[in-house]
């Protein structure tokens, strides 16, 4: 494959840190394009077929392949995946009830997917839907029991799947999970091989929008049971119900996606293969960008400037818009640390106010947002975006601070002496692992390093592994501090609150912060459906994980940046579920 071949003869290059800022439209969540062809990003989703262009009507190329770039996924197994990269995959593979796509005017749009229709008690409680009549690829149906099957699988907590926690708006689901209940209490059953019941325990506002998310959709018992151990990483054990099937997948190298033939929407989807390359330094995607060897790219700050130029010619398209994800500093709750004092309020509220956000965003990568919440941009509460609507708690204790030294060092030293710890500052060690593979994660991580350092006076020991090594030590909590994200999987609030929770699945991950004031706030939202109500609650929420408790130090929001080739045509880049739907895109004109 000439893909393949011409990374063999790139010579890898070093991403050094400058150039001009990349911003978002703070106005909305949509994505922008800014290229000569921007009428062409999105086609319209009633019919899905090639649009009308300024030149005349799109004509498919013969040859429907596009290449991306992507990193492996960690599984296949729909009910035990937690990463972007996993979502990415399992979303063109796999189909649940509903799919967002971007509609011709830019806006993401919940579609009827698996599931034909569906219905809504007036209470709010009873959802039926009704499936298509269709088939995995293997010929065999999917039924609704397969949906059932999934969510009695996702909560069983021997599985202690992480994403469990996600169906509890489900009646009864969270206290079978806790053991209190059987999987018949369950408010979920197939009354039909295409008729779908679910029972919510109370109102749930933002349920709409979590059904189609990945942990929800269908599986296959039968085939889970005779892939046995090696189900979840083998492509050959699996039958696929989305727009593609996995054709082929070289660990650590490629996977090799496929137009699926019993895809219910088969005669919409247009491309034939879809080529994924694992591509780790920047430098060689660029190059394969720019020789059109790859077919879409993020932004980087050493190339945005130049291929933002390159859009104002028409040569490519750019487009960007906000992307609700956080990065944060997660401290060591569960043993304290190392040092044993990261249970501190105080000290961590220090380590916390010691970063200058607005300076590490520009300096490490001249793009994203500064973040002192829990909510990021494009976080709505109703029709309203949360960050117009509350200040970011963080923010007035880290003007209160205003990156005075001295100040710092002495909250950090009231925090030693509650702990009754008898140490100079600079008798202090904290140890911060990371993962940081790229030149820019390791300027990141000595940023912050020298951060604490300077203005702490303390010492940070900076310990890089290898992604395996790196989640081992994590799970095992040997670490002071480490940089974590969390990206939102639907478009409300609850998405960045819920996994906070003390019987949240994700917290074993983000350094064991828990908290009973946290849990007993959070319960307020129980069965209100008032969104004025639950936004105060959300804010109460925020202050008590970021400001009271200091359960996290947010650092960070992310935006969306992108540079795709003009015979791209119809392709969603999205804000939730995966960054990227090429289920309905084509080639045109390449």
């Amino acid at each position: 494959m000439k893909f393949r071949k011409i990374l063999s003869l790139i010579i890898t290059g070093i991403v050094v840190s400058s150039t001009v800022l990349i911003g978002c439209n703070s106005s909305n969540g949509q994505s922008t394009n800014t290229s000569s062809d921007s009428n062409q990003t999105t086609a319209d989703n009633q019919t899905n077929q090639p649009t009308q262009s300024s030149s005349g009507e799109d004509k498919l190329d013969a040859d429907q392949t596009l290449n991306l770039f992507y990193d492996d996924p960690l599984t296949l197994d729909v009910n035990d995946a937690r990463n972007a990269t996993e979502f990415q995959i399992m979303t063109q593979v796999f189909e649940g009830l509903v799919r967002v796509l971007v509609d011709k005017d830019g806006k993401e749009v919940i579609e009827p997917a698996g599931a034909e229709s569906y219905d809504v008690s007036p209470d709010g409680l009873v959802w039926t839907f009704k499936l298509r009549d269709h088939s995995w690829s293997d010929g065999v149906k999917v039924t609704a029991q397969q949906y059932v099957d999934s969510i009695l699988r996702l909560l069983d907590p021997d599985k202690a799947f992480s994403y469990a926690f996600y169906a509890f708006d489900i009646l009864n689901a969270e206290k079978f999970y806790n053991k209190e209940a059987s999987a018949q209490d369950i408010g979920i059953k197939a009354k039909d091989d295409r008729t779908l019941e679910i029972t919510l325990g109370k109102p749930t506002p933002q349920f709409e929008k979590k059904i189609g998310f990945a942990c929800m959709f269908p599986i296959r018992k039968d085939l889970i049971d005779k892939g046995g151990d090696t189900y979840a990483t083998d492509f050959k054990a699996h039958a696929y119900n989305g727009p593609f099937i996995i054709k082929d997948w070289i660990k650590d190298n490629s996977m090799t996606l496929e137009k699926s033939s019993t895809y219910w929407d088969a005669a919409n989807v247009h491309l034939q293969t879809v080529n994924l390359n694992v591509v780790p330094e920047f430098s060689t995607k660029a190059q394969l960008f720019e020789s059109k060897q790859a077919d879409l790219i993020e932004g980087n700050q050493d190339y945005s400037q130049k291929w933002i130029d390159m859009s104002k010619n028409g040569d490519i398209q750019y487009k960007v818009g906000k992307y609700p994800s956080m990065s944060f500093i997660a401290f060591n709750h569960q043993t304290g640390g190392f040092s044993g004092i990261m249970k501190n309020t105080k000290i961590k509220m220090a380590l916390s106010l010691s970063i200058d956000r607005d300076e590490f965003v520009k300096t490490i990568y001249n793009r994203y947002y500064p973040g002192y919440g829990l909510y990021p941009y494009g976080i709505d509460i109703g029709d309203k975006e949360f960050r117009s609507l509350y200040d970011e708690p963080l923010k007035a204790e880290y003007e209160k601070y205003n990156k005075d030294g001295a100040k710092l060092q002495e909250l950090f030293k009231e925090g030693l002496k509650e702990l009754n710890v008898d140490k100079q500052l600079s008798d202090i060690t904290l140890v911060y692992i990371t993962a940081a593979s790229s030149v820019i994660e390791k300027s990141a991580a000595e940023y912050l390093q020298q951060s604490w350092q300077n203005k702490l006076g303390i010492k940070i020991e900076l310990q890089q592994y290898d992604s395996k090594t790196f989640r081992d030590k994590r799970n095992n909590a040997e670490f002071d501090i480490i940089l974590m994200g969390w990206h939102g999987d639907y478009n409300d609030p609850m998405t960045f609150a819920d996994i906070w929770l003390s019987t949240g699945g994700f917290i074993k991950y983000f350094g064991w912060y828990s908290s009973p004031e946290y849990d007993a706030a959070f319960s307020k939202l129980d069965g209100v459906t008032d969104l004025n109500e639950r936004a105060e609650i959300y804010e109460e929420l925020e202050k008590q994980a970021t400001v009271t408790d200091v359960g996290i130090a947010p650092i960070y929001y992310n935006d969306n940046v992108y540079f795709e080739q003009n015979y791209v045509k119809n392709l969603s880049i999205l804000m939730f579920g995966p960054q990227v739907d090429f289920s309905r895109a084509y080639i045109s004109g390449k």
